[in-house]
């Protein structure tokens, strides 16, 4: 992996002297007897001493990798970090291994019970959004559409990007003039959503020290720290601070690897160690996505803002905030719907305007019907790195089951095994329409009702860079 770029590879071993290294975990190697193999590290939290693993040419062999840890030890007793060897018959096997989170320490917080995981609205890819008369910016207005939007579809909180406050300096943070604080938390409380608010130093220095007490006083349940990097020992400390203060925490742009840290301090909710879509007003392709969902996800719960509906807009230029190069948001609209699902994160950023989702209804409810970010079982029933994935997650007694495919499109085989034997099912099936395409017609897409079994298998046929979506409950009867 690469942090915040798409993985390298793949590389063979004769290539590998001639990338460029060093890199980050994880590595997944594909061997040459069908299996597959991932290194990583677990646990950096506890290892105080240690800064993230990182990956270079061996010396005597610039074909060899060799792992280099950089340590400050000035004490007598000290923890190393778990070096994580992971085998599977499949990238999908190492995805649902469960070894790196269970390597981590316990629960260090006393009450985690505060710790909510769940879904957010996100304003800051929908500037420039027009809705009628109505244009979406940094005011108060434009974050009380997102908050009543996602009190009425199981949204339980809403996230202030960057420019909701002005200027900061130390202990204080001066809000935008546009932006009234009181008066977006106080709809919020009565809405039953919760707030979570960015903050990173380039416009002042609040110190960490006071930071955390200071949002939540404004009433914040959380915050996205900024432009950081990959800085273990402010990551450990920020994430302390903010459970003291009962905040969750999602760290941006190219953060610590930290695997493991949501056992051991659950309100690390999340953090973008990937290419988030559209960051650096950047789109990644179909086959991207797919690397880092099977490379970059092995570390633990992803920020990867997946889950655009208006693709045509986005693609003409209409947000203020999108990619800068037009038509290059390469995707289609349940392709969009399936990869929110098949990247676990504890807070599932949504980042389009309402309206957007208004438009979709009948395939947004794919999305609405998630769960908040919590899953009884994970099954990855097809998994190949750049080509296609398909998971399958479970809440009580309902699947949701998200598949994705690179630009070849094409059809995936999905047996339903893992229901439970002797059941009815309804199913609701999300699909794209038979003329969607990732380039030419993103937004075609067709909802239908049915029923299956655990003796069925499905055949969807997906689109050049599409994605397939399905709903799955016991058949309810009266």
């Amino acid at each position: 992996a690469r942090g915040e770029k798409e993985p390298a590879g793949p590389i063979s071993s004769k290539e590998l002297a001639r990338e460029n290294l060093p890199g980050s975990v994880p590595v997944v190697v594909a061997t040459g007897d069908g299996t597959f193999a991932a290194l990583l590290e677990s646990d950096l939290y506890s290892a105080r001493e240690f800064s993230a693993m990182q990956l270079g040419h061996a010396a005597s062999d610039a074909a060899v990798l060799v792992a280099q840890s950089a340590a400050q030890i000035n004490t007598a007793s000290w923890q190393t970090p778990w070096r994580v060897l992971l085998f599977g018959r499949s990238p999908g096997d190492l995805l649902v291994s469960a070894t790196p989170l269970n390597l981590a320490a316990e629960c260090r917080l006393p009450d985690p019970s505060w710790v909510k995981p769940g879904k957010t609205m996100w304003d800051w890819r929908a500037h420039g959004y027009k809705a009628g008369e109505f244009q979406y910016g940094i005011n108060t207005g434009s974050y009380l559409r997102f908050i009543h939007f996602a009190a009425s579809n199981n949204v339980q909180y809403f996230l202030m990007d960057d420019l909701w406050f002005k200027r900061a300096s130390a202990g204080h943070i001066d809000a935008s003039p546009e932006v009234d604080v009181p008066e977006i938390m106080r709809v919020a409380r009565e809405r039953g959503v919760k707030v979570l608010l960015y903050y990173d130093r380039n416009k002042g220095d609040v110190g960490d020290e006071a930071l955390f007490p200071l949002l939540s006083s404004l009433g914040a349940a959380g915050t996205k720290y900024g432009f950081m990097g990959n800085k273990a020992e402010f990551t450990r400390t920020a994430i302390e601070l903010a459970a003291r203060h009962h905040l969750l925490i999602d760290f941006h742009d190219s953060p610590c690897p930290m695997t493991g840290v949501e056992r051991t301090m659950p309100n690390a909710i999340t953090r973008e160690y990937c290419h988030a879509q559209q960051d650096s007003r950047r789109a990644f392709s179909p086959t991207s996505f797919l690397k880092m969902a099977m490379v970059n996800a092995l570390t633990g719960p992803l920020d990867q803002a997946n889950g655009s509906f208006g693709l045509n807009g986005i693609n003409a230029g209409e947000r203020q905030r999108g990619p800068k190069a037009r038509n290059s948001y390469n995707s289609t609209v349940v392709s969009e719907a399936a990869r929110v699902l098949v990247i676990f994160s504890g807070l599932i950023s949504l980042p389009d305007a309402p309206e957007e989702y208004a438009k979709k209804a009948d395939l947004f409810e794919f999305i609405r019907r998630l769960p908040p970010a919590t899953w009884d079982d994970t099954k990855i029933i097809n998994s190949q790195i750049g080509k296609c994935i398909t998971t399958a997650r479970r809440s009580g007694d309902e699947w949701f089951v998200g598949s994705v495919i690179n630009e070849t499109g094409g059809e995936l085989q999905i047996p339903l095994d893992f229901l439970t034997p002797g059941v009815n099912y309804d199913a609701t099936f999300y699909e794209d329409a038979p003329d969607s395409h990732y380039i030419n017609n993103r937004e075609a897409y067709r909802v239908r009702q049915g029923s299956v079994t655990q003796t069925d298998t499905l055949k969807p046929k997906l689109a050049p860079g599409g994605g397939h979506c399905v709903w799955i409950r016991p058949r309810t009867t009266f």
